[in-house]
């Protein structure tokens, strides 16, 4: 996915905007004041813009003033405003990213196995001469079978890596270890590669046009995001329940 660095949301600038939800993208609910602050935006705007990115399908309205992001809203964090590819450079760094691939699933060093890569967005259109970039999703997981044997390695890694100067952020990045290294590893920096977590992002994207590079197709999920809310019954008088 591609922004255009030049355009707004509800008047203020989208980077800024892409960026505040960057930061709330883990946290499961927030109010138009937390988009504010991180996104270092004026006071009193986020109302205009919470209503504009869920008029995008970017995110959804809970009840006063609380929002939580979407799927489509997740890939808006991730979507790069730098120009669009040529098809030769796109076609050359997919080549690059699946040669990490094999890299990953046949050296030890690494403690996570890739078991699907999927591509989607504008580079399944052979007609685009200028895509906006690689859009990859990955699906990782541990190469030993046993949890507690892997838990024991990953221990292990993040005790190497500190000693090596890394500094862990905290516990999710410590117990993630080695799914992190294997992600970054994947991604190496490439800006044509715009790279996703397949489980995380997977409603999305079997929802829309993919390909399977490596790895099992699955149906698409049924959508429950506008299923009805079950009412609750009132309790009558002298009900125990």
């Amino acid at each position: 996915m591609r922004v255009d660095s030049k355009a707004t949301v509800a008047g203020d600038p989208i980077l800024r905007v892409r960026q505040g939800l960057r930061k709330l993208q883990h946290v499961d609910i927030w109010s138009s004041g937390m988009l504010e602050a991180a996104a270092g935006l004026p006071a009193g705007v986020g109302p205009e813009i919470a209503k504009e990115l869920a008029a995008q399908g970017l995110i959804r309205k809970l009840l006063k003033d609380t929002w939580t992001i979407c799927p489509a809203g997740m890939t808006f964090t991730a979507a790069s405003a730098s120009k669009r590819l040529t098809r030769a450079t796109a076609e050359r760094a997919l080549a690059a990213f699946m040669e990490r691939v094999v890299r990953v699933n046949s050296d030890s060093y690494y403690l996570g196995r890739v078991t699907r890569v999927a591509l989607y967005g504008s580079m399944l259109n052979p007609d685009t001469d200028r895509p906006s970039d690689v859009d990859l999703a990955v699906e990782i997981i541990p190469k030993i079978a046993d949890w507690d044997s892997h838990i024991e390695k990953n221990n292990e890694r993040v005790s190497e890596l500190t000693r090596l100067g890394h500094r862990f952020r905290h516990t999710i990045e410590y117990a993630a270890c080695w799914h992190l290294e294997v992600f970054r590893f994947l991604k190496s920096g490439s800006r044509a590669i715009s790279l996703a977590d397949y489980n995380a992002e997977k409603r999305l994207i079997l929802a829309v046009p993919h390909r399977m590079l490596l790895g099992d197709d699955e149906p698409a999920p049924i959508s429950s995001e506008y299923s009805p809310v079950p009412r609750l019954r009132r309790r009558s008088r002298g009900c125990p329940f």
